[in-house]
């Protein structure tokens, strides 16, 4: 037993490996890379792996991973905010969208029962795809990526009275599915009260663990905090996507989400290759083969007609054309929630064969299409859909932590010299955001005013949080000369031009920082002494100039690895 779960482990990884690497190479989604390496080993392939319970269930903890970080992006005011997106704007796309395609199936001869669930199955997009491939691409808090989650919010309530509903007409239980109905609703209610009660609880824990300044405990608190949301989600029969997103909107109100979020990551990126490759895995692509008409006509009616909606209903919210159109695009495909309710119909005999399985495999070829899709959507419609209004088409973005900053200083660190410098820089109308991993000294500096976010400067997820990609000035002030270096590293990784100020405890050790890319560098024990003695050869009547200069000349002769740098 343990032999063959080695074994599907390995073709697996390797599978992946390859399409992962292939598509990567070719700037194209991962995410397709998955799903090619699911149907090519998978059942419906050369047969190689059998789809079963253990890949499934790390698939959902993926997708419940994901969900936890994507309610980061929306917090408790911002959901309230964004409500007409989510309970307007989504349940019209649901139902407008559920209709429509009822309404022609009835016309093609359809039972109203059959109708009104390929109507709905259709209705759903990929969330696990989008969300991902939003967050790849940095889109999220987009005006276009804050709509579609809007809607694939109001998708995944949605989902699970359409499987139930679906489930129980299958097994001929519709007479109890009221009172079904009735205790999910229940169940939401308390599980979205319980999480906005807890949010203190939850924040006191996470200072607790954070007080141990190490890395390793933080990334088992999130993880332990999405498994738990994950059994209890089971237990109570509420769908794990909602209650991770819940959980994460909590999380939000706190100082870690960025540190988290990117601890999460790997985890997140790995559960999910596994969730994508048992969706490759699922579909019977000899359909495709067997009836190609019937298949292309399936792919073209869900991809037009989904577009067309969701581009009308969001224009007609007030959203600008551009963002209409890219919502639209991202949205024109169907989902593994759609997979689900046509496997149920067809399980139950309430889908006639010859009309299920073309709708399956239209919906199974519009998800290997769909990261191609959300992927380039930007130049779809610039350059296929073309419109003069979406080259000044602002993004409307509402932000992440450094909100709109732009050439702005990044104080790697918040300790006394760092809240010192934020406070000249506040001082002299100069935009600034610190980092700082440390519990106390960030509730001081947030005492003091200073704006800060939690979080380990040298992770790339809390520096592009910071904004280093458009930042003036990064000044590093960490405690470690190894932190300090790999920082350096990073932050010219993400930003080659930015100027980085590097100050140390001492002035041992500099070589490692002048190669990583300090622009300079400000030993705390020669600081002091060199400016003292520039202000004296000042009071001496020295001119300043000449002062500063007979002072860096002292400088490099004590520190010959400065002599690489820009003068100070």
């Amino acid at each position: 037993m343990v032999h063959h779960l080695l074994a599907d482990a390995v073709i697996l990884i390797l599978a992946s490996l390859a399409f992962v690497a292939l598509f990567t190479r070719l700037r194209l989604s991962s995410i397709a890379g998955y799903l090619f390496a699911g149907a090519l080993v998978g059942p419906y392939g050369l047969h190689l792996v059998a789809a079963n319970e253990g890949t499934r269930f790390l698939g959902e903890l993926g997708i419940a991973a994901l969900m936890f970080i994507i309610g980061f992006e929306f917090s408790w005011p911002r959901i309230v905010a964004a409500r007409r997106l989510v309970f307007v704007v989504g349940l019209l796309q649901v139902s407008v969208t559920a209709l429509l395609v009822a309404g022609a199936a009835l016309l093609a001869g359809l039972s109203l029962t059959a109708s009104l669930i390929l109507g709905f199955a259709l209705a759903h997009s990929s969330s696990a795809i989008i969300h991902k491939q939003l967050l790849d691409q940095e889109e999220v808090t987009t005006a276009h990526g804050i709509t579609t989650t809007g809607i694939l919010l109001f998708q995944d309530l949605a989902a699970l009275p359409a499987l139930l509903l679906v489930g129980a007409m299958a097994s001929g239980a519709e007479h109890d599915l009221a009172p079904l109905l009735l205790r999910l609703g229940a169940a939401v209610v308390i599980f979205a009260g319980v999480a906005l009660l807890a949010r203190r609880t939850i924040g006191r824990l996470f200072d607790w663990v954070a007080r141990s300044r190490s890395n390793e405990p933080l990334m088992l608190a999130g993880l332990a905090l999405v498994a738990g949301v994950a059994l209890i989600a089971e237990s109570i029969g509420l769908s794990l996507a909602v209650a991770a997103f819940i959980v994460g909107m909590v999380v939000a109100e706190s100082n870690y989400r960025h540190h988290l979020a990117d601890e999460l990551r790997p985890l997140r990126d790995l559960f999910l290759g596994l969730f994508f490759l048992t969706i490759g895995m699922s579909v019977d692509w000899s359909i495709v083969v067997t009836e190609p008409v019937a298949t292309a006509g399936a792919l073209l009616v869900l991809v037009l007609v989904k577009f067309a909606i969701v581009f009308a209903l969001v224009r007609l919210s007030g959203a600008e054309r551009s963002s209409a159109l890219r919502t639209a695009l991202i949205l024109a495909h169907g989902g593994e929630i759609s997979l689900l309710i046509l496997m149920q119909a067809i399980g139950g005999g309430l889908l006639p064969e010859e009309v299920a399985q073309p709708a399956m495999a239209g919906t199974a070829v519009s998800i290997f299409l769909a990261p191609f899709l959300i992927q380039f959507n930007r130049r779809i419609v610039t350059e296929v859909i073309a419109t003069p209004e979406i080259a000044g088409d602002p993004e409307g973005m509402i932000g992440g932590a450094q909100g709109n900053l732009r050439n702005h200083v990044v104080l790697a660190g918040c300790g006394p010299v760092g809240r010192l410098v934020g406070k000249v820089l506040k001082a002299s109308g100069v935009p600034y955001i610190a980092i700082e991993r440390d519990v106390d000294r960030l509730r001081i500096a947030q005492r003091e005013g200073h704006p800060v976010i939690f979080g380990d400067a040298t992770r790339y997820g809390v520096l592009e949080a910071a904004g280093v990609e458009d930042a003036g000035v990064v000044v590093c002030l960490l405690n470690s000369e190894a932190r300090l270096e790999e920082l350096v590293r990073h932050v010219r990784q993400l930003n080659p031009a930015v100027p980085v100020l590097v100050s140390t405890s001492d002035d041992r050790g500099l070589r490692p920082l002048v190669k990583a890319g300090a622009t300079h560098i400000f030993p705390e024990s020669q600081a002091a002494g060199l400016g003292l003695a520039a202000q004296t050869f000042i009071a001496l009547g020295v001119p300043p100039a000449e002062a500063l200069a007979r002072v860096r000349a002292i400088r490099v002769r004590l520190n010959p690895e400065l002599r690489a740098l820009r003068p100070v």
